[in-house]
């Protein structure tokens, strides 16, 4: 397992691409997946019992404060710079997510309709971030804060609840101190070797909601399972397909508490759209309809020469340049093609965990089934992506801390 994630480390950031487009996505694909049938291997009876908050050392909890303290060091100069290059006033020219999350914000803030047509200046566009996107950019607004360093914050907040986690378990002293580095090294790699995650996007907000669902799965408290998959379904759609099989866990763990997550999940999330679309959800519909559009103009952009293909494609992260050196001329029956497949793994992942789980299901605990196939589930989701940007698979190495964090105090 840790041979597994130390490849997945290598080729998401230094590794990226090193063995051409075609393959690197291949052996990124593998080293996740192996990590995850690792886990896998390894929780049949472990039940995770988690020690009381009063039993903890005070120094487990220090060095949990001093990681997080240790990673803005390390890594707080680096993204710094990276903003500075790119101004916000600027970021249009390059990346239109920042400029067009803070037309959402102004809107509520000014009272007005959140979802209509964006006005970006040179062209407008649908708006087609769902409300967990934005809306926790609203208090960034009104501090004057840049939504950049907002998103980053909450990734450090990520990293601090996987450490004070972390601190809450028994294990021997070396495998502590390699647990509690390695997050650190690996939030560094990512704003170090994909500078466009700092610098022009917000998905470091994104990770921290993925952390806090990670951290709810491995607990049983309802709220908190339930704002984390608000969170996480209302910024991306990626989970659709995971929440089935997280819904017959959920339901062998404890029917009572599955029905009070599926309520309260299913309450918030009504509430939110509800609130934003219902003056017109016709936009909202309409720029989702839309994706198949921006993605042709993605497959169609012109070739880099270093690359091999066009840039969001090539970058060795996902399985896409397969798809799109057999296209030829029909771009869009390629797209479709990876999209049936991308729904089909998406699909068979979940379905195959299920099977595994059921004969085994009273010698497992659904809270480590829950996040193992979680973990296989993103890995298959970010490598048939049909745009694979880099930044978004970065995803997985996040879920891999709290994977790795399992395989002790047994």
């Amino acid at each position: 397992m840790w041979l597994a994630a130390a490849a997945e480390l290598y080729w998401t950031t230094f590794g990226r691409n090193s063995a051409g487009p075609y393959w690197s996505p291949i052996w990124l694909l593998i080293s996740g997946l192996l990590l995850a049938m690792g886990a896998a291997g390894y929780v049949p009876g472990y039940q995770l019992r988690w020690p009381t908050r009063r039993t903890v050392p005070a120094t487990r909890w220090g060095l949990a404060v001093a990681a997080v303290l240790g990673s803005i060091a390390l890594s707080a100069g680096v993204v710094g710079r990276t903003i500075e290059r790119l101004p916000a006033a600027d970021l249009l020219r390059t990346s239109d997510i920042v400029p067009a999350l803070k037309l959402y914000v102004g809107r509520l803030l000014n009272g007005e309709q959140v979802y209509a047509p964006l006005d970006l200046g040179t062209y407008t566009s649908l708006p087609n971030y769902p409300p967990m996107h934005w809306l926790p950019f609203v208090p960034a607004e009104l501090l004057g804060v840049d939504y950049r360093w907002w998103a980053m914050g909450a990734f450090w907040l990520a990293l601090l609840l996987y450490q004070l986690l972390l601190a809450r378990l028994p294990m021997p002293w070396p495998e502590r101190l390699l647990k509690l580095v390695l997050p650190v090294l690996a939030v560094h790699f990512m704003v170090l070797i994909e500078r466009a995650l700092a610098g022009q996007t917000i998905e470091p907000l994104v990770f921290g909601y993925y952390a806090a669902l990670c951290a709810a799965l491995l607990h049983r408290s309802v709220p908190a399972r339930a704002l984390a998959l608000v969170a996480c379904v209302l910024s991306r759609y990626s989970l659709a397909l995971w929440l089935p099989l997280y819904a017959v866990l959920l339901w062998h763990e404890s029917p009572r508490r599955a029905g009070q997550t599926v309520a309260l999940s299913m309450g918030v999330a009504v509430l939110l759209l509800v609130l934003f679309l219902w003056p017109d959800p016709s936009s909202f519909i309409a720029a989702q309809l839309e994706n198949f559009n921006i993605a042709h103009a993605e497959w169609a952009a012109p070739v880099v020469p270093q690359l091999g293909g066009p840039q969001h494609l090539y970058k060795g992260v996902g399985l896409a340049p397969w798809w799109h050196r057999a296209a030829g001329s029909d771009i869009d029956g390629a797209i479709q093609s990876l999209q049936y497949w991308h729904f089909a793994v998406c699909t068979l992942v979940p379905l195959l965990f299920g099977l595994w789980w059921w004969p085994r299901r009273l010698r497992l605990d659904t809270r480590l089934v829950a996040l193992i196939s979680l973990k296989a589930y993103l890995v298959v989701f970010y490598a048939f992506i049909v745009v694979p940007f880099p930044y978004l698979g970065l995803l997985n190495l996040v879920v891999s801390w709290f994977v790795l964090m399992l395989i002790s105090g047994r």
